[in-house]
């Protein structure tokens, strides 16, 4: 597995989606509103890190590929559920919240 499987929209209910219509990358770690604070705190990190000092100078698909910013990537992923694996139990909680 590897996080494009876990960003990826689409009717996947074993991924965590956060209700957007789209599920990329660029949406997760940069436009998202549900994790807006991290956001904050991880392109100020990646800020300091590389000099750039606007997200859109920096392509979401540049900061993965750079390695002085994985710590920044690390750190987002651990505070927040992008890419999260649902879990049986959780999945079944749903279902029956829905009935």
């Amino acid at each position: 597995m590897n996080l494009t499987d876990c960003t990826r929209g689409g009717n996947d209910t074993k991924r965590w989606r956060c209700g957007h219509e789209y599920q990329t990358r660029g949406h997760l770690f940069t436009w998202c509103k549900r994790w807006k604070k991290e956001q904050e705190v991880l392109w100020r990190v990646i800020r300091k890190v590389t000099g750039v000092q606007w997200r859109l100078q920096l392509p979401t698909s540049q900061v993965f590929a750079s390695e002085e910013c994985t710590q920044a990537l690390m750190d987002f992923l651990f505070v927040t559920d992008v890419g999260r694996v649902v879990v049986a139990e959780e999945e079944a909680e749903s279902l029956e919240d829905e009935e």
